[in-house]
């Protein structure tokens, strides 16, 4: 069974590494130019703080790349807290998975800060990332203070003011905005969204769906935590019965994410994370469960490209950028 295994994310590895965007969908784009042009595929991830956005990128690298040192440069970027940690992330986090070459489509990973208050403000930050045109490495926050010299700015709310210069100067286009969005969200907890957060996300899925992204994916981080603790509450039980109530209550966590975001359910992936530096060597279970969350992803990611740009065929000259 592990050799099978093994073939399976070797398999899923090379088709990830060797990924060139819309190879076989060219003949749904409805126009009589190539993809050629794409340059990458872009992924953004939000969520909770300390849910596990930031260690799922270590898991993602760890695991395409079947080794647990990553590059110095994903490694002094990537900021990673645990559960009970006010901050992880701080700043919009562009990281490349996939380095595009001659033979492949890059894969860009775009971590951001984990939501604190989910209010107004946090909304509109949202916002903004899905527009495609913030610089990497920015702190994606309100000014404190309206500029008096800027007399557009007292028709906006609060909440809307950005500093220009967080903002790139390029009219975002199909390389730049996000192709794909994950949610990620600690799926160990007794309820993965908690009740006074439901609407914020709501509105956040809502938001993205009217944006052209209909295939959301939900990630539940921690399913290890999740099978200890059910373990250990049924331990008296035998193993086959502890199974059974495990697969249960994983399915209702499941089922209660889809009530409440309304997403399909081949787009929840429950997985476990790497932890440090201590595993030294990689396991198959991780690997195959975070390589196929990402297959998945990139698929989606192929289906937005499509939308975007049969949706703008009239201005192909300049949306392309």
């Amino acid at each position: 069974m592990s050799l099978i295994k093994l073939k399976q994310i070797e398999d899923m590895r090379q088709k990830i590494l060797s990924y060139k965007l819309l190879s076989e969908k060219t003949m749904f784009i409805n126009s009589s130019r190539s993809a050629s042009f794409l340059d990458k595929s872009n992924i953004i991830l939000f969520g909770p703080s300390g849910s596990g956005k930031s260690s799922f990128i270590k898991s993602l690298y760890r695991s395409l790349y079947n080794s647990p040192i990553l590059p110095p440069e994903v490694m002094n970027k990537l900021i990673i807290r645990g559960t009970y940690h006010n901050e992880g992330t701080l700043n919009f986090t562009k990281l490349y998975l996939v380095v595009k070459t001659d033979k492949n489509t890059g894969i860009t990973l775009c971590d951001t800060r984990g939501h604190l208050k989910m209010n107004q403000n946090e909304k509109e930050q949202f916002k903004i990332m899905l527009d495609g045109n913030v610089k990497d490495g920015v702190k994606i926050e309100q000014k404190k203070e309206r500029d008096p010299l800027s007399l557009w700015e007292f028709w906006k709310r609060d909440s809307e003011l950005f500093p220009k210069e967080i903002f790139d100067a390029k009219e975002p286009g199909i390389n730049s905005v996000p192709h794909a969005v994950v949610f990620v969200f600690d799926g160990s907890t007794d309820n993965v969204i908690q009740e006074e957060d439901v609407h914020f996300y709501k509105d956040l899925v809502n938001f993205s769906k009217n944006k052209g992204y209909q295939d959301i994916h939900i990630v539940l981080t921690r399913i290890d935590v999740f099978e200890k603790m059910v373990n250990k509450r049924y331990k008296n039980l035998p193993v086959s019965e502890r199974n059974v109530q495990l697969n249960m209550l994983k399915d209702e966590k499941i089922e209660k994410v889809i009530e409440t975001l309304n997403v399909n359910r081949s787009n929840i992936h429950f997985i476990e994370n790497y932890h440090g530096e201590n595993q030294r060597d990689n396991n198959l279970e991780i690997d195959y469960h975070i390589l196929k969350t990402l297959v998945d992803i990139l698929n989606s990611s192929e289906s937005y490209m499509l939308y975007y740009m049969n949706q703008r065929q009239t201005c192909f000259a300049g949306c392309f950028s």
